[in-house]
């Protein structure tokens, strides 16, 4: 905060000292001023007593003898005396023998106050005349008051004068004290201080060796910023640095971005690394040894560089490393060499480990300039394309990457509206036993999307996934489904061989941990009996967490549900898991339907898994059939439940009331397919 020279403390001191002794000085001229006017009156009658008594035996000469000439002759040269105005003398029979008077002169209004103050009653004095100390007569005299004002201003206005210097001396010299020993010092400290908290500057000597409150005051503040200082740089640490290993955070990664980025005169890029399977390290040998693999793949990557780059720790397992003065190819041979170091064997706590890594290259230069966060978006963005090339790859970004993130974020931003603007709407899809009757339907979203018309889950839902907006799509998905199935029996439309409605539950969904109440509460909404519901899950999320999984499908089974697993055989090692978990229902995937026919060995999975849902007493449905002689192969095989193109394609609600009241919800095999039903 800046102040002004008027609002600085020495400032104030001074004048407060100032004036402090101007008052003071001017108090006690006052004082000895007035003291010296009370007496002023005595001291001019004094003055009077000795004039006349050197002259009056002339007066009683001339009072006792009743002589008027001697009279007038004493009294003539008695107002020679100009400060006298009049002058009276009688003898003692108050005879008058002489008597003199002079007019009165103007005078300044001052010394008319002040000769008031003088005399406030009279000026006029006698003096009584004794020879032998016989009274013989009196002598009156008029003073000019005037006069005795006149000679008490000369008098006292040197004084005045002299007191004024000598109160400015003392002014000047207590400020001159004030200054040296209390408003320098403290001047200096807010001098010095100013300084310190910006660059560190040793303590002036005058401060230093103080012993007063103003040298402990001193050495408080140096403490003070000695501290302050010594918390900005752990702040800054923690700001800028990862607390694991030491490398520079996201945010430090962003600011040495910016300084490259501008300006930008020379091409560079930045690598964004993702380590795979670190989550399996961390979660089977514990956080201490993936916390020492971080640290270890840290110090790798670090002691690789070269002065001029930069290596960061932006997440729990990610890396970038920004390179400079290299070009896109030179970056991919740095990535190619990254990729072989860090795949190298890690000896960790008596643990062998490997691990490899996933990068993404994103290039700049001069002709192709990007802002910070851009960059390391475009980085993130070719990472992803690694990961999806199988890991233990780089990529890099291309202008065609871009145009996939803007859809996705388009995508993110719309879904956020597509419930509160009722976008969104349930289709759907038959499922038929072997003599095409209705035995069950698949609910299935659609998008009305403003723009692009009417999107199917693929274009969609995954993005819900990853953004986490599945739980709330998912939920509504749920309630909708239940809602329409209590609809369709109080309609009394359903064919007596309809079993249930499946309804695909997401892997988040599923692991929400109040899915089983929220499930529980769209049944009660619905006042639907739970036999009526089939839940899809799946086969991977049951890989994920097993006895999860089976815990939430046992209390789930509670309320009569009947539980599927979607996509059957994509996944890993699924077989083991079947008798632990409580299903009902194994769903053929479409990659073994399409074509079954023609390929022996879609036959034989296809064989092997309706056997085995058979001896555990699964029921089977195959998905995507769309040709007569896929069916008939399934059917052969001892498959009962279809579902596909070839029965029907998912169609709204409104069109499948058309057809249950219509009662066409089987036809006969020879009839062609339903394109709209």
């Amino acid at each position: 905060m800046q102040t002004t020279a008027s609002q600085s403390l020495a400032f104030i001191q001074a004048k407060t000292v100032f004036w402090l002794s101007i008052t003071i000085g001017f108090l006690f001229s006052g004082y000895w001023l007035v003291r010296d006017l009370n007496q002023e009156q005595a001291r001019v009658i004094a003055r009077y007593q000795t004039q006349i008594q050197h002259s009056q035996a002339y007066a009683i000469a001339a009072a006792s003898r009743h002589n008027e000439g001697l009279a007038k002759q004493f009294i003539t040269q008695l107002m020679s005396d100009d400060s006298i105005l009049a002058a009276t003398l009688t003898d003692d029979s108050a005879q008058l023998l002489a008597h003199h008077k002079r007019p009165h002169a103007f005078a300044p209004p001052l010394y008319l106050w002040l000769s008031k103050q003088i005399f406030p009653d009279s000026s006029e004095l006698k003096f009584p005349l004794n020879n032998a100390e016989t009274p013989v007569g009196e002598l009156t005299i008029t003073v000019c008051a005037v006069t005795a004002a006149k000679q008490f201003v000369e008098r006292n206005v040197g004084l005045l004068l002299k007191d004024f210097l000598h109160t400015m001396l003392l002014a000047f010299t207590l400020l001159g004290l004030f200054y040296w020993r209390l408003s320098r010092p403290i001047a200096l400290l807010d001098s010095w201080v100013t300084t310190h908290q910006k660059k560190r500057t040793p303590m002036p000597l005058l401060l230093r060796d103080r012993r007063d409150e103003l040298g402990r005051l001193a050495f408080s503040f140096d403490a003070l910023c000695r501290a302050r200082q010594t918390a900005e740089s752990r702040l800054n640490a923690l700001a800028y640095y990862d607390s694991l290993t030491g490398l520079a955070n996201r945010s430090r990664l962003l600011q040495l971005l910016d300084e490259r980025l501008e300006p930008l005169n020379e091409a560079g890029a930045l690598l964004h690394l993702d380590i795979d399977r670190f989550k399996t390290i961390n979660d089977s040998l514990g956080h201490p040894i993936g916390d020492e693999l971080m640290r270890v793949i840290a110090y790798r990557i670090n002691r690789w560089l070269t002065d001029s780059n930069v290596c960061a720790r932006i997440g729990g397992d990610e890396f970038a490393v920004l390179l400079h003065r290299v070009t896109l190819a030179q970056a991919k041979t740095h990535a190619q060499t990254l990729l072989d170091l860090i795949s190298q064997p890690y000896s960790i706590d008596n643990h062998q480990l490997y691990c490899s890594v996933s990068i993404g290259i994103a290039a700049f230069s001069p002709q192709a300039p990007s802002a910070s966060i851009d960059l390391l978006r475009q980085a993130d963005t070719a990472l992803n394309r690694a990961k999806l090339a199988g890991k233990n790859c780089f990529a890099s970004y291309e202008q065609s990457m871009q145009t996939q993130v803007d859809t996705f974020l388009e995508t993110e931003k719309g879904l956020h509206l597509a419930l509160a603007e009722h976008q969104l709407e349930l289709y759907f899809q038959t499922q038929v036993n072997e003599a095409f009757q209705l035995v069950g339907m698949e609910a299935l979203v659609r998008w009305h999307h403003p723009e692009r018309g009417l999107l199917g889950p693929d274009q969609f839902m995954p993005i819900a996934e990853e953004t986490g907006q599945i739980l709330t799509i998912g939920q509504w998905i749920v309630e909708r489904a239940c809602q329409q199935m209590a609809r369709w029996l109080d309609m009394d439309i359903l064919p007596s061989s309809f079993q249930r409605l499946a309804i695909n539950i997401s892997p988040l969904q599923f692991n929400h941990r109040k899915f089983v109440d929220q499930f529980q509460e769209a049944l009660n909404k619905a006042h639907l009996d739970g036999r009526w519901i089939e839940l899809e899950i799946t086969e991977n999320l049951l890989l994920e967490n097993v006895s999860n999984a089976a815990r939430k499908m046992r209390q789930l089974k509670q309320f009569g549900v009947s539980l599927a697993i979607d996509d059957f055989g994509t996944g890993y090692s699924s077989l083991r898991y079947l008798k632990h978990l409580d299903l009902d229902v194994l769903k053929v995937d479409r990659s073994f339907v399409t074509g079954l026919h023609l390929n022996d060995s879609d036959q034989a999975i296809v064989d092997s898994i309706i056997t085995t849902a058979k001896r555990l007493n699964l029921e089977i449905v195959a998905e995507g059939v769309e040709d007569i002689l896929e069916m008939k192969a399934l059917t052969q095989m001892g498959c009962e439940r279809f579902q596909g193109f070839l029965f029907d394609t998912p169609q709204p609600v409104e069109f499948i009331n058309q057809q249950l009241r219509s009662g066409k919800g089987h036809r006969h095999q020879d009839e062609p397919a339903m394109t709209h039903w």
